[in-house]
């Protein structure tokens, strides 16, 4: 009985010592802890432990703050970037995509991210560029073409950019198509002009220079010689002035009145100054004009647009060498629109150049067009006045029959 009552001391006494050493370890890692807690709020050791819990749960709350507060950043980043409307990527040293806003995901049908970039956007240019930077370890920059979603002509920059422990690639990829088309048009006008002005003054200096040289009295020849002169410098002059309207047009410098103007008004207008020219050349003009069809715009302006329509219906037709010689010229409104047509049974516009026909120096026939004095202008003229009238002009026209320019202009009112 003794030795059970012992054995029986001796286990509970065994068990109180791990129990007391259990107890023991777990005091000294517990200490430990707060050790470590009050160096992280940077607090004395020996501060209580409910002090210190409360300067821990403090900067918790100060680090979840700051971490919602990056996120908010991030997501603002990413907002700019997705609002940029040039193409952005990020992308690794070894050319994996990490990164594309918008702009960029809209150059491909694949999903960006993960891609090599070569892989992703539709260039055989790109890639290259990425490997030459890589390779020299500076930027690049070039012109590329993409050809997805349509064909376009990029600016590509490439930044290599060095991080803490690593590097990233900056991609920049900003559309110039539209500089590029500016570009190409202001090279053809400029050669459009030169050439335009090249003709007549050749004219007029191979004829004065005959003239110089010549004892002048074949008196037929002189005045032959003297009006090519003259015409050549109408010519000129008309495609100066020409020149001129229309870059005031387009820079907005040209002004406009506005003031009620009955169409009626522009039309009789017109017919005085183009009908001698109509009856010369045997083409009819029709007119059927509504009275009391009010516009809003500028009466000069007004009568150039229908002086220039008309007018080239009249040289066009005139040029046409067999069956009717016609124009009707017409005025009406249409729900809540002023109409103007000019039809014609002239040589018509074929149908390949009616895209082109309110081009600057567009022509269908060059040739034709020098010889019954035309500039190439009148029709971009003409439009560029429509539209500053807040109105469109189309047209309709079968090569060889004639065609149909119709003018839609705001209605202002109608008197019966």
């Amino acid at each position: 009985m003794l030795y059970a009552v012992l054995a029986a001391v001796a286990v509970i006494a065994f068990l109180f010592m791990i129990l007391f050493r259990h107890e023991n370890q777990k005091n000294k890692r517990l200490e430990a802890a707060k050790r470590r807690f009050a160096d992280l709020v940077e607090v004395p050791r020996s501060a209580e432990f409910i002090f210190i819990y409360k300067k821990v749960q403090q900067l918790i709350s100060s680090m979840k703050e700051e971490i919602a507060l990056l996120d908010t950043r991030i997501e603002n980043l990413v907002m700019i970037f997705d609002n940029l409307s040039d193409a952005f990527l990020i992308a690794s040293e070894d050319g994996k995509i990490e990164y594309a806003n918008k702009a960029a995901q809209e150059l491909s049908s694949k999903q960006l991210v993960g891609l090599r970039i070569s892989e992703g956007i539709d260039s055989y240019y790109i890639g290259d560029l990425f490997e030459d930077s890589v390779r020299t370890q500076e930027s690049q920059e070039s012109e590329i073409t993409i050809y997805y979603p349509r064909r376009s002509v990029r600016n590509c920059k490439i930044m290599r950019v060095t991080l803490k422990s690593e590097v990233r690639y900056l991609i920049l990829l900003r559309d110039i198509t539209k500089e590029k088309e500016v570009e190409a048009m202001r090279r053809d006008f400029v050669a459009n002009v030169s050439h335009e002005l090249r003709t007549p003054l050749t004219s007029i200096h191979g004829y004065a220079e005959t003239l110089a040289e010549d004892d002048l009295e074949d008196k037929e020849t002189v005045y032959r010689f003297l009006s090519i002169i003259e015409n050549e410098s109408a010519r000129m002059t008309r495609l100066i002035n020409d020149l001129l309207d229309l870059e005031k047009l387009e820079s907005g410098e040209a002004s406009f009145s506005k003031e009620d103007v009955e169409l009626g008004e522009v039309v009789n207008y017109v017919m005085r100054i183009v009908e001698p020219l109509a009856s010369e050349k045997n083409v009819s003009i029709n007119v059927d004009v509504d009275e009391g069809i009010f516009v809003e715009g500028d009466f000069d302006r007004l009568v150039q647009l229908l002086l220039n329509l008309v007018d080239n219906a009249v040289k066009y037709t005139f040029a046409k060498e067999h069956g009717p010689k016609e124009i009707w010229l017409r005025a009406y409104a249409q729900n809540n629109s002023a109409m103007i047509e000019v039809e014609d049974t002239g040589v018509g516009i074929p149908e390949d150049s009616l895209k082109h026909i309110f081009e600057r120096f567009y022509r269908v026939d060059k040739a034709r067009s020098r010889k019954m004095g035309g500039t190439g202008l009148g029709l971009a003229i003409t439009r560029f006045i429509v539209e500053k009238h807040g109105g469109t002009i189309s047209l309709e026209s079968e090569y060889g029959t004639g065609t149909i320019l119709k003018v839609k202009l705001p209605l202002k009112k109608v008197f019966e």
